[in-house]
Parts: structure tokens; C-alpha cells; sequence
């Protein structure tokens, strides 16, 4: 209970000091988007050149992605994307898109297969299961953030 007292709070203050609930959901849902993006080395970039050419809330945005995908869901957050790409690719579409992975990928694969016994990686499955769940859970968030943030923007006001 502890735990929701302070997130409870940690919203308040957010909502106290951003004007718009619909800024801060904003920033939240970019933050989510950034954290399922398949371009992990690109995330820290991601989080201000978006605040900036979106006018969204950097703390929140940061917050977001860095809360979402951390070292501890890392994997489960990529395999997921993986996941969902291969599905949509190989077995819904039923694509051979390993064929026209980039050389270096070509290269990584028969490794993680030589040397590892993983079967072959697909980076289209990667970098498009990325996309699509990153864009799907930013949509389906928005609604929810910005319900809380009005919600908590009310309470700090004394108006419910």
C-alpha cells in the first residue's frame, strides 16, 4: 500500500506541475513506445529528440521508457518483440523474410545457429514486432494515462 501511496504522489506532483494531462499521457505513451523500440542503442536519443520535436514532458518521457525497459525486462521486452514480429512475418503472412536479412545479420545468424544451436534470427521480425507492439501499447495506454493524470490533476486541486 506503501508502494501506491508514493506512485499516487509521484503522479500528483506530475499533474501539479504539468498544466495538460493530455501532454503528460502524451510523453508517458512516447516513453512506452520508446521502450518496445527495437533500436536499443538509440533509446536515450530517442527520449529527447521526441520531447523536442513533440513538445512532451522529458522527465515523464524518460521516466517511461527507462521504467518499461530496464536490465531486469530487457529480455522479456525484446522476446516479445521478436516474438510478435515472427508471428506476424512467418506465420501469419507467411514471409521468408530471412532471406533478405543484411549481410551482417546473415552473418550473426549462422553463428547464434553454429555456435549457440539457435535457430536462425530474423531482424525484419525484430524490427517490425518492435514497431507494431511499441505503437499498440502507446495507443491502448494513452486512454489510461490520461484518465489518471486528469484524475490525480483533480485531487491535488481539490476538485473531483
Amino acid at each position: 500500500m506503501k508502494i501506491l501511496n508514493t506512485w499516487l504522489a509521484y503522479f500528483k506532483k506530475l499533474a501539479y506541475e504539468e498544466k495538460s494531462p493530455h501532454k503528460l499521457a502524451l510523453s508517458f505513451c512516447m516513453g512506452a513506445f520508446i521502450a518496445f523500440s527495437p533500436f536499443p542503442g538509440l533509446h536515450t536519443i530517442m527520449i529527447f529528440a521526441f520531447s523536442v520535436l513533440f513538445g512532451l514532458n522529458l522527465s515523464v518521457t524518460f521516466a517511461a521508457a527507462y521504467g518499461i525497459n530496464n536490465p531486469i525486462t530487457l529480455i522479456p521486452v525484446y522476446a516479445a518483440d521478436y516474438g510478435l514480429g515472427y508471428w506476424l512475418l512467418h506465420k501469419l503472412l507467411a514471409l521468408d523474410v530471412a532471406a533478405i536479412n543484411p549481410w551482417w545479420m546473415q552473418t550473426c545468424s549462422m553463428y547464434f545457429e553454429q555456435k549457440l544451436g539457435l535457430p536462425l534470427p530474423c531482424i525484419w521480425s525484430f524490427l517490425i514486432g518492435g514497431n507494431i507492439l511499441g505503437i499498440v501499447i502507446a495507443l491502448v495506454l494513452y486512454p489510461i494515462t490520461k484518465q489518471l493524470f486528469s484524475y490525480c490533476k483533480s485531487t491535488e486541486t481539490g476538485t473531483i
